[in-house]
């Protein structure tokens, strides 16, 4: 199963397809990292000779074309042993031997790691069962198409397994000459294979020792290789075992055949495919044995007296390849939660066990029985047996960007949004609606949810009816989760109960409940992840009165603990769970369950339903519908077809159980789980991550896609529209869903629900770009990104304990609590001696604006202010040098002595750390920052809540009325305008970034930038520096705000300039003033398309 893979810079890249330039840096990065001698390029042919034959000349052509064909096959060698070393690194303990051929280290993504390992974890799980195995026969392990796996050297580094086999590495003689060179420069490897021969019977032998055989041969030149293992081992007596780790995939069908004597429409083969035609190493084999089942017939008919194909994916759920304590050890090293990519990758894989001896141990010498669609067991009933149902699918491009893991809004009965998610450049905040269009909608159009919620993925909105909505938890990273909720009403969103604990990847239903006066519709929601290693067992119930109360559960059965299960209401208060994944990442096997709300919604009565036989999911969706209820997507133990992707789950006798109005529930009903028969045509689209709502017969289906490895990402293009059948029928045409591109209407409001001044300036509609998250290992990589002139967010730093410590009570306990600390106050403000009465800045309302001063300085004790903004005060403060606050920087080791040692700056911000200006310690309540920019660069670190924020190129400050020699606008871009009042063109588009605990925000010189918090305390630090060589003005800068020296003495050279006009007509002067103008703008332009 050797892997070609031309990985992703997964260090820059955190989502999506890379550009031909990402994957030839990737590329390069990773030929860098191999500590080989370099290969030797081949050459190409110029022209020609006339002493060469026409006949001659071909001949070579051919022959250069096969060297290059194996060049590249060779060359797909280094991306592979660079993701081993990470996982080697990460996951394996010592001796490390990867180490010894790559030079330099790269950590890969997550996915990549956990797919690796799986990988190896197969193969030397299966070397290690045939080690162990009695046998008086020597045994022989092969490795063909060994590349630089140092396989032969970690079993002879263990003392029971060194006298027990000779290994044998074989590959293309360049390769292995290379290899060999490795093995003789290092010790370690060359003690193993110690005493080497010096005699060899065959050229192509280049290492040979008692327990190590290294052969520098074509895989292709069968009869060689044969001659050169009988002549050196006598195989004839020998028990062996050959591993071929992929290496036969790229070999010619016929030629891998004589060596050894999945459903290519899938999106996830597609894009697999295309990578190695890309790469020019075909994965010939595939094509002619494309299904498990195609492999083990080929190694029947070669001979073999058993075979068995399993995919990885199902051996990740073999405790006998992979135990439960090898799952944990996983889930503690590194926070994962792509589900859905590891098991669409693991299913791509497959894992062949063929041997010739008859009766093999552990090797099965029957096919593999191909599940059915459904799995419907052992025992067929004629409820089974009824026809699939057949719906109409038409298509429509999607003109929004690309998403999954969002969450649909309802806005009218025929227009929706899709909100949050992530995308091809990182985590989403807004939200894009489609429509059906010619449907008639007199309805009022309500609000999505606001730009002041912070981005999220796997979250949950359930519609509770009359315009009413409850968005609920989600995540940022897999140990980020979320516990934020908020209620839509009909005239906007508010922030409601927080819930229990936070949660990512739960599910959730809208239910009737039991209250005085009358019932009301409450949310019901059960499982989910709290972090990356745990996950939730617990039912929770949110009433709009009481918040979020935990239920009992009552059942005769053990419903394990789930996260990516699905849940919908088939009655006021009963319902089906489906699906989901347990704490280890193994499908649950426990099939479907009903639920119900039992005594007055104080408890969950739980019961499985074996009548309903589908099998296990996670990531899929259930929506309720006229022809039942519709399960669709998600990923299963087996490649999900076409024809199963959308499962129908309806009334035994073919009858649909109204499922739309409370009035009906499904207790007392058999049901029976039947496919919906579809035919999306070509692209077929990737059901992960996916959106699904429907409204009268229309399924409505959008976004969803995957990282597919290291091959690229496949992002669904299309919206789909599934016409559903009435009572079985065919029904009318189908109506389209597509993009909407009316702008939305929204109501003015601040977060308190009160409508917002008009006359206050307020930025009108702008496109809005996701900021750039990276990962980085050293100072040149954060360099390089500060050369783009761009923000970007630097996630999984260590910037010490603080972001884990730093609680209120905490920074109450250890700071003085009656340390005075300076407000943020601008150059042009009140003066020192005004200040030092006061602490912090107290807002009127939720917006500061610094022109305006709709805030006043207020004096209070440290302790107070952190308790006061944990209760939602609207404060704010920015400290000042301790000792001469209005004449030096802040310092925040020297400012804040009892808080130093928790934090610092990583060896990546070294060019931070050389050039450093200042680092003011910020804390704040929920009340946002206006919108200014700073003349140094800085790091801002957040180390407690999370913020939103937006920000500006430094050419857009003409469009912000910032007064000349300020750098603080009053327009606050938070709003939303409806009213068209003070509206401000903003001719660019602006970056959005949310800021969790632990990431990192550059902020590069004169960008524009505010900042909203989300939570009622943010604590952060931002660090300034010099990040140019000249320029900076002279004297005093205690903000590291002074505008650049040129700027000053330009703004005195003007006055110069006007005043030199005087005594000439008013007209006269101002014209050729105009005309200066004109010259000092397009020498700004030229500058700016020059860069």
């Amino acid at each position: 199963m050797e892997n070609p893979f031309r990985v992703q810079d997964h260090d820059y890249v955190t989502a999506g397809e890379a550009r031909a330039a990402d994957v030839e840096k990737a590329k390069s990065i990773e030929d860098k990292s191999v500590g080989l001698p370099k290969r030797t390029e081949i050459q190409h042919i110029k022209g020609g000779s006339a002493l060469i034959s026409q006949k001659s000349s071909q001949k070579m052509l051919e022959t250069t074309r096969k060297q290059r064909s194996d060049e590249q096959v060779m060359g797909t060698n280094n991306s592979s042993i660079v993701s081993k070393r990470s996982v080697e690194r990460l996951y394996l303990g010592k001796p490390h031997f990867f180490q010894f051929f790559v030079k330099k280290p790269i950590r890969r993504s997550p996915l990549i790691n956990r797919g690796y390992w799986l990988r190896m974890h197969a193969v030397e799980t299966v070397v290690r069962n045939f080690l162990n195995q009695n046998s008086e026969k020597k045994k022989i392990v092969v490795n063909l198409g060994c590349g630089y796996d140092p396989l032969p050297f970690k079993w002879l580094s263990v003392e029971r397994y060194k006298n027990v086999a000779t290994f044998i590495d074989v590959d293309y003689p360049d390769l292995m000459a290379r290899k060999k060179e490795v093995i003789m420069q290092n010790q370690e490897l060359e003690r193993l294979v110690n005493p080497l021969h010096t005699e060899k019977k065959h050229p192509g032998i280049l290492l040979r020792s008692d327990n190590y055989l290294a052969v520098g041969c074509d895989l292709r030149d069968v009869s060689t290789l044969s001659s050169i293992l009988d002549e050196e081992l006598a195989l004839s007596n020998c028990l062996v075992l050959c591993v071929a780790e992929v290496s036969l995939t790229y070999m010619d069908v016929r030629a891998a055949d004589a060596l050894i004597n999945g459903d290519q429409k899938h999106p996830f083969a597609q894009k697999m495919l295309q990578h190695f035609n890309n790469l020019n190493t075909p994965l010939k084999c595939v094509h002619t044995y494309p299904t498990p089942e195609n492999q083990q017939s080929r190694f029947f008919g070669a001979g073999f007296h058993s075979a068995q194909a399993r995919t990885l994916w199902d051996i990740w759920h073999d405790t006998s390849f992979v135990e439960r304590k090898s799952r944990r050890l996983l889930n503690s090293i590194e926070p994962f939660d792509e589900w859905e990519e590891f098991a669409l990758f693991s299913l791509h894989y497959v894992l062949v066990e063929a041997s010739k001896i008859c009766h093999a141990p552990d090797v099965h010498n029957t096919k593999r029985p191909t599940m059915s669609p459904l799995e419907l067991g052992a025992q067929v009933n004629a409820v089974q047996a009824i026809n699939e149902m057949t719906a109409e699918v038409v298509s429509s491009p999607n003109n929004r960007r690309q998403r999954k893991f969002g969450a649909i809004t309802v806005a009218t009965q025929i227009m929706i949004g899709m909100h949050g998610g992530i995308g091809n450049k990182g985590r989403i905040q807004t939200t894009d609606r489609y429509r059906l269009p010619g449907a008639e909608d007199n309805c009022k159009r309500l609000p999505d949810p606001p730009i002041n919620i912070p981005a999220r993925v796997c979250h949950n909105i359930t519609y509770l009816g009359r315009g009413r909505e409850l968005l609920i938890g989600g995540r940022t990273s897999p140990d980020e989760a979320m516990s934020g909720c908020w209620l839509r009403n009909i005239d906007g969103w508010k922030a409601v109960h927080n819930l229990p604990k936070s949660l990512y990847r739960h599910c959730a239903a809208a239910v009737s409940v039991s209250r005085e006066g009358g019932d009301a519709i409450g949310v019901l929601i059960f499982g989910g992840r709290s972090t990356g290693r745990t996950i939730n067992g617990e039912w929770y119930l949110w009433q709009e009165t009481k918040g979020w109360s935990r239920l009992p559960v009552v059942s005769d059965s053990q419903c394990e603990p789930r996260f990516g299960a699905t849940i919908a209401a088939t009655g006021a208060r009963q319902g089906l769970l489906l699906g989901g994944m347990t704490e280890q990442g193994t499908l649950c096997d426990g099939g479907a369950w009903e639920w119900s709300l039992e005594n007055e919604s104080s408890q969950i009565s739980l019961r499985p339903r074996a009548d309903i036989h589908i099998r296990p999911r996670m990531g899929a969706s259930l929506v309720q519908s006229s022809a039942g209820l519709l399960f669709i997507g998600g990923v299963s133990r087996s490649l999900l077809s076409e024809e199963e992707e959308i499962i129908c789950i309806r009334d035994v006798h073919g009858e649909t159980v109204n499922l739309g109005n409370f009035q009906n529930n499904i207790r007392g009903h058999s049901m029976v789980a039947t496919p919906l028969k579809l035919d999306f045509g070509s692209p077929r689209p990737l059901l992960v991550g996916h959106s699904a709502y429907i409204t009268g017969r229309n399924l409505f289906l959008a976004g969803g896609g995957a990282v597919c490895f290291s091959f690229g990402a496949h992002w669904n293009q299309e919206i789909w529209t599934i016409h559903l059948p009435e009572n079985g029928g065919s029904g009318s045409p189908a109506q389209r869903w597509v993009t909407d591109t009316n702008p939305q209407p929204n109501i003015r409001r601040d977060n308190d629900g009160q409508e917002e001044d008009p006359n206050v300036p307020t930025i009108g509609p702008a496109d809005m770009e996701d900021i750039l998250r990276v990962k980085i290992e050293t100072a040149e990589d954060f360099d390089r990104l500060m050369n783009l002139s761009r923000p970007f967010v630097i996630e999984n730093l260590d910037i010490g304990s603080c972001t884990k410590t730093w609680t209120a009570e905490e920074l109450i306990k250890r700071v003085r609590p009656d340390r005075i600390v300076l407000p943020l106050a601008g150059p042009n403000s009140a003066s020192y001696a005004d200040l030092v009465q006061v602490t912090v800045h107290q807002a009127q309302g939720e917006n500061m604006n610094f022109q305006r001063k709709n805030f006043q300085y207020v004096k209070k004790p440290f302790g107070e202010f952190i308790t006061d903004c944990t209760r939602g005060a609207k404060q704010y403060m920015r400290s000042l040098s301790a000792e001469k606050p209005a004449d030096q920087p802040t310092s925040f080791r020297d400012d804040f002595p009892e808080l130093r040692n928790d934090f610092h700056l990583p060896e990546q911000l070294a060019t931070v750390t050389r050039n450093e200006h200042s680092s003011p310690f910020r804390v704040s309540g929920p009340v946002n920052m206006w919108l200014h920019y700073d003349v140094m660069a800085n790091v801002l670190c957040q180390i407690r809540g999370s913020k939103v924020l937006a920000l500006y190129p430094p050419s857009d400050a003409l469009h912000f009325r910032i007064p000349p020699g300020s750098s603080s606008s009053p327009i606050n871009v938070f709003a939303n305008n409806t009213h068209g009042r003070g509206v401000v063109t903003n001719p660019h588009p602006h970056i959005r970034a949310t800021l969790n605990a632990g990431d990192v925000l550059y902020v590069p010189p004169l960008w524009l930038h505010t900042a909203a918090p989300t939570e009622n305390l943010s604590v952060s630090i931002n660090v300034f520096f010099k990040s140019f060589k000249t320029g900076y003005s002279a004297g005093r800068d205690v903000y590291g705000n002074r505008d650049l020296q040129p700027y000053e003495n330009g703004r005195r050279a003007i006055e110069k300039m006007v005043k030199s006009f005087d005594g000439l007509p008013k007209d006269i002067a101002a014209a050729y003033l105009e005309r200066l103008s004109e010259e000092l703008e397009t020498k700004a332009t030229a500058l700016r398309e020059s860069k």
